[in-house]
């Protein structure tokens, strides 16, 4: 017979993920469930979790978070103030980038996109918290160079702030086509468009399908960009092939289709613990990276259409009912204690951040029924109203203000002023609260709330609808209270913002507008100090918990639940938060790093690593070398330079070559990269980009020539010579000595100072060689070898066999991967350069395992034993890992660090002068 759950689809039995012997391998499908649906598929109109999760894997942002929540390249590969002050931010735009319609990615379409958000901040408020602080555009101010952003070179962009600003890095405004969105008008943007046609450059591409699938309330789904451009240390393209987002009708339904195996990751809300000891299910619940919490707001708005209670004004009558509000009550009986007691607008997940309020003797906010009567028996609320519909439960009436002729009080409200309010004598404490129909939870706290403060005298009537009504109740003024979330990225300018007067055009929901506040969060952005800015970020919190114009409840664990017989490798995401499925910034490291079980079993190369001359002069006929690794046996590598002056040579090899060398002449002087693209027919790496400054010749030169050799005699290559002036240490130029160890360097007459350096051996350096015109200096090298070696042994787990064609990555702690492979015996053999390592190691049909802490020293080996650990039922593919060789990396950071460091000991130093970004 055959099971169908409705809503999902048919199940598969666990048969359907084996591959049969000659069968293509089966896409690495990923199925992610969901409570909440997703908004929208324009980035500008969707408000919930699932719709960034969507956001975040078709579009890039400037910069990522690794799992560690450090920031890595994105878009962006570096980031720079563009004055001493700070106040203005140039971008390093990443090259070779591609859109999903395979149309190049420029600089042009991130100038186009900050400008874009800031052309109407009223209509188009969607990012507002990370713009607001841009210097708008205005003509008639003539101020068009010094304000928004502005493309300074081919691939730099400045964007100008109007003061300093410290959060450069954290502007998380998703980079959308300049060729897609310059048609259409930001108004329709926020409010009418559909993008039924997403583009991005993120690692997922929308499906052609996705509008109807959307429209129809269909699984979303997510192709993977094989042309994934590298972010962090992820040098290729996701693990996972296609992503299905799909929301469920209940939490029942979505528990049931996890543990049936139709999806393989869940967002629970209440049903974490029904999962506990089901088969092929794990588990992970904790403070979840977005900083997500639950608050209680109360409403500022003030409009002439809007006739609420006024006792919401008045400061007196929120901190009681924020002093009736156990919190500790709620997390126990209402989430089951999954969560943090609530406070202050930081989440405890970025402790630097966090105003722990609750441990502040000032703030007396803490739950204490006694004390909240007495507040507000001292604020006049003496009186009691018995039998108001819907008040039952508050025992002998509700209160009302007793204070002849009425009270005034002063607020702080949307209009940015301390107004006056007047609460007329016998106005009672009865207000309304929202919440949402989609959170079970939510709704019992507003009832769980209603019974706290009725043992005040307040009469809370509560409301349960969709969240879409609910957004339409606090924007509209249609409650004074209601329970609704935030949540933010890691830096505090995202979440402050949201209570700050600058977004009360589309964020600011419960319309509180404090001229301090204001100061103190404009302030806390232009703090460079991070001292002076956390001292500035808490004394903001501060004031925001004092007003209690909201009551945060709660900080709750995120909760999830995933397959574990079909994908492995999914982390610890309390230890690396920022692995979280939540984690929506672009290139969450989840999607890179969890592998699919039954994938067919292939590595790819490690990221080639480049060395080379980066000095060179025109019309000369240069050589460079790429480096890189493959462990498959039986496969070819396909290595393609690209020299961005417009011409590209392609070369093909066996894999058990693992270097390629190519010439290259360049015709006019400039700046140009180097980048190289390693392919073993299935999986690509690219190469980091390699600077070469090209000039012209000198009109009078000699020559420096010799040889690169180790001490056997036996020639180095690749080896790179540089040249410096004596004088000063700056680098004049470099060569690369061929496959004989020989080298040739053109120079001025000068007198100057040389470095050898290659992979896996130490520097040597010779001084003082004097050039005259047409004359030849010779100097030879001998370098001496520094290197290690990992070996070990790769076997079974289960009996102690040996596992032949291991995959094996050494990953330094800078850098990235040197790979090798486990022979018929589990023994490998991977040589190194000294350093602190990880090592890893899967094979098909076990789970991947991995050792860090591994010290090499040089000519020592290092012994380290694997056991894997078998899967039960289909094989698992082995690490995706790719990286650069270390050794090159050092070897290429040599020649500047041993002039530099000689340099800074030259009695008449020059100071260093700042150099514009490469191209």
């Amino acid at each position: 017979m055959t099971m169908v759950l409705t809503g999902f689809g048919p199940l598969v039995s666990p048969a359907f993920y084996g591959v049969a012997s000659g069968a293509p391998p089966i896409p690495a499908d990923l199925r992610i469930g969901f409570l909440e649906s997703i908004d929208y598929l324009n980035p500008f109109r969707g408000l919930n979790d699932p719709s960034y999760l969507l956001y975040g894997a078709v579009y890039d942002y400037l910069f990522s978070f690794d799992q560690d929540g450090k920031f890595v390249p994105n878009l962006a590969t570096n980031a720079v103030c563009s004055d001493a002050s700070c106040q203005n931010w140039t971008y390093w735009i990443r090259q070779n980038v591609k859109w999903h319609d395979n149309t190049p990615f420029t600089a042009e379409d991130v100038n186009f996109s900050v400008n874009y958000n800031i052309k109407d901040i009223f209509h188009l408020w969607a990012f507002e918290p990370y713009i607001n602080r841009i210097v708008q555009c205005d003509s008639k101010l003539n101020n068009l160079n010094h304000c928004g952003a502005i493309v300074t070179s081919p691939w730099n962009v400045t964007v100008f702030f109007d003061r300093p600003f410290a959060p450069g890095k954290s502007l998380f405004i998703p980079i959308i086509q300049k060729a897609q969105w310059q048609g259409i008008r930001p108004n329709a943007a926020q409010k009418t468009f559909d993008n039924p046609n997403p583009i991005g450059t993120g690692p997922f591409v929308a499906d052609s399908n996705i509008y109807s699938e959307w429209q129809n309330h269909q699984p979303i789904h997510l192709l993977k960009n094989a042309n994934y451009h590298p972010v962090g240390n992820h040098t290729g393209p996701p693990s996972v092939d296609n992503i299905y987002l799909q929301q469920f009708p209940d939490e029942p339904s979505l528990i049931l289709a996890l543990k049936a195996g139709a999806i393989d990751l869940a967002k629970l809300a209440t049903g974490y613990d029904s999962l506990a000891n089901t088969p092929n299910v794990g588990r992970q619940e904790g403070l979840l990276s977005t900083q997500y919490w639950n608050e209680i707001g109360i409403s500022q708005y003030d409009n002439n259409s809007v006739h609420l209670n006024p006792t919401r004004f008045d400061v007196n009558v929120r901190r009681a009912v924020a002093k009736a509000t156990n919190k500790d009550f709620i997390i126990q009986t209402i989430y089951n204690n999954k969560g943090v007691r609530g406070d202050t607008l930081m989440s405890p997940i970025t402790p630097q951040w966090w105003y722990n309020a609750s441990a502040d003797p000032s703030l007396n906010l803490t739950y204490d029924i006694a004390a909240a009567n007495a507040m507000l028996d001292a604020a006049g609320y003496t009186a009691r109203v018995p039998g108001i519909p819907g008040c039952g439960a508050v025992t002998g009436g509700v209160r009302a203000l007793a204070t002849p002729g009425g009270i005034t009080v002063v607020s702080d409200n949307n209009k940015g002023q301390n107004l006056s309010y007047p609460i007329a004598q016998g106005t009672t404490l009865t207000w309304t609260m929202a919440a949402r129909l989609e959170f079970k939870q939510e709704q019992n706290t507003a009832s769980l709330v209603a019974s706290m403060w009725a043992q005040i005298g307040v009469c809370l009537q509560t409301k349960f609808e969709l969240e879409s009504a609910l957004s339409n109740d606090v924007y509209g003024g249609g409650v004074e209270s209601y329970i609704w979330y935030w949540s933010g990225d890691p830096d505090p300018n995202y979440l402050l913002s949201i209570e700050s007067g600058y977004t009360l055009d589309g964020w600011n929901d419960n319309y509180w507008n404090n001229g301090l506040y204001n100061s103190l969060y404009v302030e806390h952005l232009a703090a460079l100090d991070p001292a002076k800015r956390q001292d500035l970020v808490f004394r903001a919190e501060k004031l925001h918990y004092s007003s209690a114009v909201y009551i945060i409840y709660i900080y709750p664990f995120g909760q999830w639940g995933y397959r574990t017989d079909k994908w492995s490798n999914w982390g610890d995401w309390n230890a690396h938060p920022y692995r979280q499925m939540d984690a929506f910034w672009g290139a969450n490291p989840l999607f890179f790093d969890i592998h699919y079980i039954g994938a067919s079993a292939d590595n790819p190369p490690t990221k080639p690593a480049i060395t080379g001359p980066s000095a060179v002069y025109a019309g000369q006929a240069v050589a460079w070398t790429a480096n890189s690794t493959d462990p498959d046996p039986g496969q070819t590598l396909n290595w393609t330079w690209s020299w961005d002056d417009g011409s590209a040579s392609a070369a093909s090899h066996p894999t058990s070559v693992t270097e390629d060398t190519q010439q290259h002449t360049y015709a006019t002087p400039g700046r140009y990269n180097i980048t190289v693209i390693t392919s073993d027919g299935t999986l690509s790496a690219t190469s980091d980009r390699f600077l070469v400054v090209v000039s012209n010749a000198p009109a009078v030169h000699g020559w420096i020539n010799g040889t690169v050799k180790d001490p056997s005699g036996a020639p180095i290559h690749p080896a790179v010579v540089a040249a410096a002036f004596a004088s000063n240490l700056t680098l004049a130029t470099e060569s690369s000595a061929d496959t004989t160890g020989h080298y040739s360097l053109l120079l001025g007459p000068d007198t100057y100072d040389l470095v050898a350096v290659a992979p896996l051996f130490l520097p040597s350096t010779k001084m003082n060689i004097a050039v005259a015109a047409d004359a030849t200096q010779y100097a030879n090298f001998t370098l001496t070898p520094s290197q290690g070696w990992v070996i070990g042994k790769v076997t079974n787990a289960a009996d102690g066999s040996a596992v032949s064609g291991a995959a094996i990555y050494a990953t330094p702690a800078i850098g990235s991967a040197y790979a090798g492979l486990s022979n018929a015996n589990g023994d490998f053999n991977i040589t190194v350069a000294p350093g602190t390592y990880t090592v890893n190691a899967s094979a098909t049909g076990f789970y991947p395992a991995s050792m860090s802490g591994i010290v090499v020293t040089s000519g020592v080996p290092k012994t380290v034993n694997i056991a894997l650990t078998p899967v039960p039922g289909p094989g698992i593919s082995p690490l995706l890992i790719g990286g650069i060789s270390i050794a090159v990396v050092i070897a290429a950071i040599a020649i500047a660090a041993i002039f530099l460091s000689r340099r800074r000991k030259k009695k008449e130093e020059k100071e260093m002068e700042v150099q514009l970004p490469p191209k």
